[in-house]
Formats: structure tokens, sequence, C-alpha cells
């Protein structure tokens, strides 16, 4: 079997921002990459997009999900249908059992999600499903973990958060993330991440912060599982098994 990514976020566009260099260089190099997505980001800005109500943006965003996971190389989409912006107050215990179903039923070797931070803009629902995939990580791979449909229990190889590196004092978000441990090269997939978030069409008003992200390389932060072969790495599945 193939290498398989998992990653797990709040609201579309969170996977383009974060990690869309590095999802577009595994699906070329043929790593099966899925994407669980908490909420429809209905709660978010329609940047001139006409929409009636905000049922009707998480329409559209969903739409923009599934054309932007198209051009990162995504093969499955998993849609939580949570509440954005009170990721936070829903039942902490439905959410992760989600979570492991996700994780379960996909059984990546490599996982990807926020940091506890939750990312440059400290976003409460980054931050609330940073905590349940952290959980579900562990509890993916446990007998006695039911989850919500009692899948067979997999155990991934390694937790990674987002990261970036630290900002400067004057930076719009001076948040520091949890210290990078990889490094993936994303240079020939930056045209990739850009059409990716091209087809969020309801968030080119977040265009500049977007832009901040186009950088070269991509970082993350090993967080659980299988130490890495080095202190710093260049590859996210170094030294795993296929």
């Amino acid at each position: 079997m193939p290498h398989c990514l998992a990653c797990v976020f709040a609201h579309p566009d969170d996977e383009t921002f974060g990690a869309g260099g590095t999802i577009a260089r595994y699906a070329l190099e043929g790593v099966s990459a899925s994407l669980f997505c908490a909420t429809d980001g209905d709660a978010g800005k329609s940047s001139g997009v006409a929409v009636a109500s905000p049922a009707a943006l998480g329409e559209v965003r969903r739409a923009e999900l599934k054309q932007a996971a198209k051009a990162l190389g995504f093969r499955t989409i998993s849609f939580g249908g949570y509440p954005d912006g009170k990721l936070a107050t829903v039942d902490a215990d439905a959410l992760i059992d989600h979570v492991v179903d996700f994780l379960r039923e996909h059984r990546p070797n490599v996982v990807v999600t926020f940091g506890p931070e939750g990312a440059p803009n400290v976003h409460r629902d980054h931050r609330a499903i940073s905590r349940a995939t952290t959980a579900a990580f562990f509890l993916a791979g446990s007998p006695t973990a039911r989850g919500a449909r009692g899948l067979v229990p997999h155990r991934p190889s390694r937790l990674y958060y987002t990261s970036w590196a630290p900002p400067a004092r004057d930076a719009r978000f001076p948040v520091q993330a949890v210290p990078a441990t990889a490094a993936i090269d994303v240079r020939v997939f930056m045209d990739a991440k850009r059409l990716a978030f091209e087809a969020h069409a309801s968030q080119h008003v977040h265009r500049e912060a977007f832009e901040s992200t186009v950088t070269e390389h991509e970082l993350f932060a090993l967080a659980a599982g299988v130490p890495q072969p080095s202190a710093m790495t260049d590859d996210l599945f170094a030294g795993l098994p296929e």
C-alpha cells in the first residue's frame, strides 16, 4: 500500500493556506490524500459573492472546497457539518469520535492538523480541531475506543501540526508556532496552491494573508508518533515503511 496522508481542518480554505503546496506535492508523488473539513464555513465572509443566507454561503464554500481539493489532488473529502465559529462549544466527544472514524476509514500514515495555538490568527475553531485531532490520533488505534461507527482500529504513524517561521516584532500576526521539525520544499507547487486559493472565490478578501503563506517551504512540527530520522526533515514520511 502507498503512503496515505490525512488532513483535518476546521474550514474550507484551511487546507490551502496551511499545507496546500505540501498536499499537491505528495498527491503528485502518488500519496493518497484525504481531507476532513469540520465546518462549511457558513459564518465567514462572502467576499463579494452573492449569497442570501449563511446556509447559502455554506453551500458555496462546500462547492469551492471541492474545486480546491481537486486542484491540490485530494482523493476524498469528508464534511463534518459542525457549526462554523462554534466548534469549541460542540460535544467534544462527538467531534473526537467523528475524527477517529475518519482516521480509521482512511488509515493514514501521517495526520496533519493545526497546532494548539490555532494558526497565526488563533481562531477558536482552529484550536478546537487541533485538540480533537490530537485526541483522535491516539484513540484511533485503541481497541477500546469505539468511535461513532465502531470501525477497525488504526494507529497512524505520525501527527504533525502546521508551523511557520518566528514572526517579526511588527508582524500582523505575532503568534509563535510549535517549532518546526519539517520543511517541505514546495517551490514547484506554488501554482497549484494559488489555483486552489482561486477556487475559494468567497475568501478572496483574505488574499494578502494567503500570499504570506506562499513560501518556498511549508513548515510542520512533529507532535506525536514515530520519531523522525533527524531533528529536521524534508519529508513527512521519512523513515516510514509503505
